[in-house]
C-alpha cells in the first residue's frame, strides 16, 4: 500500500546555508522556508519540491543529486537558461521516458528537473526494464 507515502526531499550538506538560500531564491525561484543558525540549516521550496540544506557535512558540499518533477520542464528551462543557471548536459527526451535537463546549485549539486513523456509506459516496455 502506498497510501502513507506523502513525498520526499533531499537534504544537501552547503558551504554556506545563507548563500544557498539566496541561490535558490534569486536564481532559481523557491521561496525560503526557513533558516536556522544552530545547527545551521535551511528549507527551501518551489510548488510541492522542497530542499533542505546544512552546513554539518562541509566537505561533502556538491556531491547530493535531486531529480525535480515538474508539469513542464520546457517552461522552467526557458526560465533559467535567461537568468544563466549552468546546465550539465543536455536538455533532452531519455530512454526512461522522461524530458529533463540537470543543473548545478552553488554548491555542485545536481538538480535533474523533468516531466513525464506521454509514452513513459511504451519506452519502459520497449526497454524491457526489469523492475516497474
Amino acid at each position: 500500500m502506498n497510501h502513507n507515502f506523502l513525498g520526499s526531499n533531499p537534504i544537501f550538506p552547503v558551504k554556506s546555508v545563507i548563500e544557498t538560500a539566496s541561490f535558490y531564491k534569486d536564481e532559481l525561484g523557491f521561496n525560503i522556508n526557513g533558516i536556522w543558525e544552530k545547527p545551521s540549516y535551511g528549507v527551501v521550496s518551489r510548488g510541492d519540491a522542497v530542499i533542505e540544506f546544512g552546513e554539518g557535512r562541509k566537505e561533502y558540499a556538491g556531491s547530493g543529486i535531486c531529480i525535480v518533477r515538474v508539469e513542464d520542464a520546457d517552461t522552467i528551462y526557458s526560465e533559467w537558461k535567461l537568468k544563466g543557471i549552468e546546465f550539465v548536459g543536455d536538455f533532452a527526451e531519455r530512454d526512461y521516458g522522461s524530458k529533463d535537463f540537470r543543473v548545478k546549485d552553488n554548491n555542485g549539486n545536481i538538480l535533474i528537473v523533468g516531466h513525464a513523456l506521454k509514452n513513459k509506459d511504451e519506452l519502459l516496455e520497449r526497454d524491457k526494464i526489469a523492475y516497474r
